[in-house]
């Protein structure tokens, strides 16, 4: 139950990023993310790169569609225990986590600049995995035992 919890809070969390990063990019207004944070400074380099969206699509707007999937199943189950939005939550995440993963190498290797709030939201959404697949065994477990 605690995984669950942790899972709708921390998919709040990442849709409040991703929404963050969505509105500044189309007021084009930069993110609030510079030298004063270090290695994390990047976040305009990261922007300006042609990895933040997908044709005309802003990352930021598949990180919003993203977590808002993560939350909805997350919170579904938590009250209704249905095995159709666990499963949603699991396989969303899990594909979520695995493209975070992906967006985190090619800031590290092929753009050379990190953006701490890409960095905060990938952390959303595998943290969010991380909760799914715990609530999944702990799923399995209760059905074993009946």
């Amino acid at each position: 139950m605690r995984a669950v919890r942790f899972g709708v809070v921390i998919s709040v969390i990442g849709t409040a990023i991703a929404t963050y990063l969505l509105a500044i990019r189309y007021a084009g207004i930069p993110a609030i993310c510079g030298p004063a944070l270090g290695p994390f400074g990047g976040c305009a380099k990261v922007e300006a790169s042609v990895y933040s969206s997908i044709g005309p699509i802003p990352i930021a707007l598949v990180g919003v569609v993203g977590s808002l999937v993560l939350l909805f199943a997350s919170v579904h189950y938590l009250r209704t225990r249905s095995t159709i939005s666990l499963n949603i939550w699991v396989l969303a995440a899990v594909v979520g986590a695995a493209i975070e993963l992906v967006l985190i190498a090619i800031q590290a290797f092929v753009i050379g600049a990190w953006c701490g709030w890409c960095l905060l939201y990938g952390l959303t959404v595998i943290l969010s995995a991380v909760a799914a697949i715990i609530a999944a065994a702990q799923a399995e477990r209760a059905a074993a035992a009946r």
